[in-house]
């Protein structure tokens, strides 16, 4: 059989070049919606954490109120303090992290670049938890003001 009467075989180059085209696009579609989909899974995580640390140091105070005492340590007016402060170091800061967190993220000594997780640091009467996920801006902070138990979350 002649090939005219067999019929075409394969794509031509017009329509390889479309597909490829029409992938192009697709791809410089997407790919910005996942970057964007990254930074909002890391702003959520940030914010859960603040929320969850938020409320610990509530129930922490509210057991101070109910009983006098706490199973974490605590000022005299029954916010956590981890170590006896204000003035707050990164000791006192990553004790009350951990005593108030149930199954709580290890926290560093501070801010490393690049790390991955939280950092935390000290300094007055304020304890800062920074959340590394990168090396990248912003960043997604929890300050504790250990003498009045107020938490923010900030993002720098």
């Amino acid at each position: 059989m002649t090939k005219a009467l067999r019929g075409q075989e394969g794509y031509t180059l017009i329509e390889i070049v479309l597909v490829i085209a029409i992938l192009g696009i697709l791809a410089a579609v997407a790919v910005p919606k996942f970057v964007d989909l990254s930074e909002s899974a890391h702003d959520a995580t940030a914010k859960a954490m603040h929320g969850g640390f938020s409320s610990a140091v509530n129930i922490i105070q509210a057991e101070w109120q109910a009983r006098g005492s706490s199973s974490v340590s605590t000022s005299t007016s029954g916010w956590p303090n981890g170590s006896g402060g204000p003035p707050m170091n990164i000791t006192a800061c990553r004790t009350i992290w951990t005593d108030i967190l149930t199954s709580a993220p290890p926290v560093n000594n501070g801010y490393l670049a690049g790390a991955d997780g939280w950092g935390a640091f000290g300094g007055g009467n304020f304890c800062f938890y920074i959340y590394q996920p990168d090396t990248t801006r912003p960043y997604h902070v929890i300050r504790y003001n250990a003498s009045t138990g107020e938490v923010d979350y900030l993002l720098i």
